[in-house]
């Protein structure tokens, strides 16, 4: 599984419409640096069940040392899922954690927020600068067995170098995005943002 902080990408997409003398549908390599431009490398490391349910806990302002004043949800990969209720305290967030492989579904944290085999281990890739603990996810220091990678602009540029015509165009309601990733429960009635700031539902 792959997670990458909010702040990590910084653009919301790419246009399909070319004002570039290439076709329509086309990404350039600057549309790639836009989205990607801090030159973070890969890390891959191992975690066990529990860290992974600490490091998602502690994306909530004033959780496991996280900055009082600050909420940072990650985005994670296809495949994995997890439920989250602001309205509980600290590391009572998380539930129904799962990550899906070759359609099998294994749970991660179950229902009551509880992890069936904390000791279980699982490869994770994020970028360097969260590895080493920024925007407050120090949990993922705990990672052994780390390898570094290529950038993450020269990983984006591979992946999309694999995108050949002709392609369906993007659907965003596709099952295999595997949407939703991440839930939200109890939500106060009217809140629809996403949280950013101090340790509230709001």
């Amino acid at each position: 599984m792959a997670f990458v902080n909010r702040g990590g990408v910084r653009a919301p997409g790419f246009p399909f419409t070319s004002r570039l003398p290439v076709p329509d549908g086309s990404v350039t390599y600057a549309q790639a640096f836009t989205a990607q431009p801090f030159g973070n490398s890969l890390v891959t490391m191992t975690l066990t069940a529990q860290d992974l349910k600490d490091v998602l806990e502690q994306q909530f302002a004033g959780c496991r040392g996280q900055s009082a004043s600050a909420t940072r949800l990650m985005l994670p990969s296809a495949g994995f899922r997890y439920t989250w209720d602001g309205s509980k305290p600290c590391d009572a967030r998380v539930s129904n954690m799962s990550l899906t492989v070759d359609g099998a579904v294994e749970v991660i944290v179950d229902e009551n927020g509880r992890v069936p085999d904390p000791d279980k281990a699982y490869r994770v890739t994020v970028n360097n600068f969260m590895a080493s603990g920024g925007d407050g996810l120090t949990i993922f220091r705990r990672g052994t067995a780390s390898v570094g990678g290529a950038q993450d602009i020269d990983a984006l540029v591979a992946y999309l170098g694999g995108f050949r015509p002709p392609r369906a165009a993007y659907d965003p309601t596709a099952s295999s995005l595997q949407k939703p990733r991440i839930k939200r429960v109890n939500a106060p009635e009217g809140s629809a943002r996403c949280p950013v700031d101090a340790n509230v539902n709001p």
